[in-house]
């Protein structure tokens, strides 16, 4: 199944928004030195649907991801289909190979229970309340480390994806604090939703649910296409939870990250 052309354009604008791309005759280069303990913004996007080798890559890759003092090697095939000696190559000098689902909204945004109707969920706008919960969320819910890759995050949210138009929604607790979020971006016309996590103690509520389901309604107001998300294949119970609120499977997405080859 073939990625959705809306999501590749989506991927494509997003990457415009970091410090330095650099176009090749299989995809692009991307890297940001501002953070280079983020993988996502520091790797290579091979979009073509053809055969391409380490070699290939390589060559504007590494230089890049030096300049950056970037110590991760990370890329992304849009087509994994066309790029199986290049993921095996790779894996073989010690990458680790993951998958991405992607899901899209197949009709109307729907709640998967009566429940979730009665949950309000609110927009966090910019400022220390969502950066707070924000760093939470990362550091405790997704398990992101070191802690400068946490900051990294958070700076690149605030600094780049908000101005950009990135937008958070969240449940709150009794206290008011948030302890649910997710959040919704368009670019190129795309809609896509990311972000959605729940404190362990909050979890079973509806919460998520209630905030990917008004999050859908939002890119759906603004015209967008999609939304999309990915999600981990593997997790059969997220990807349930994704189809009881309207999404369907649209294609998978290949990338490896491992140590930078010694110079």
């Amino acid at each position: 199944m073939l990625l959705p052309e809306p999501l590749h354009r989506f991927w494509i604008s997003l990457d415009e928004l970091f410090a330095d791309v650099l176009p090749t005759t299989w995809g692009a280069v991307v890297t940001d030195a501002r953070f280079p303990a983020v993988w996502d913004t520091n790797y290579a996007r091979v979009d073509v649907a053809a055969e391409v080798s380490v070699a290939q890559v390589e060559a504007e890759l590494l230089p890049a991801l030096r300049r950056a003092r970037v110590e991760v090697e990370h890329v992304v095939s849009f087509h994994h289909e066309a790029h199986g000696d290049l993921l095996a190559e790779l894996s073989s000098r010690g990458h680790r190979i993951s998958w991405d689902l992607a899901m899209v909204l197949d009709g109307t945004p729907g709640r998967a229970g009566r429940r979730e109707e009665d949950i309000a969920v609110d927009e966090l706008l910019p400022g220390d309340e969502l950066w707070t919960a924000a760093t939470g969320s990362m550091r405790d819910v997704f398990g992101v480390e070191p802690a400068a890759a946490v900051e990294q995050l958070v700076t690149l949210e605030r600094t780049i994806l908000a101005p950009a138009g990135k937008r958070w929604f969240a449940v709150r607790d009794h206290d008011g604090r948030p302890v649910s979020l997710g959040t919704l971006l368009v670019r190129a016309g795309t809609g896509y939703i990311d972000n959605v996590a729940t404190d362990p103690a909050a979890r079973g509520r509806g919460y998520a649910g209630a905030i990917v389901t008004r999050i859908s309604e939002e890119s759906r107001g603004a015209g967008a296409a999609g939304p999309f998300l990915l999600t981990d294949p593997g997790s059969t119970d997220v990807v349930r939870f994704y189809e009881r609120r309207g999404f369907a499977p649209a294609g998978f997405l290949a990338s490896t990250k491992g140590p930078m080859p010694v110079a």
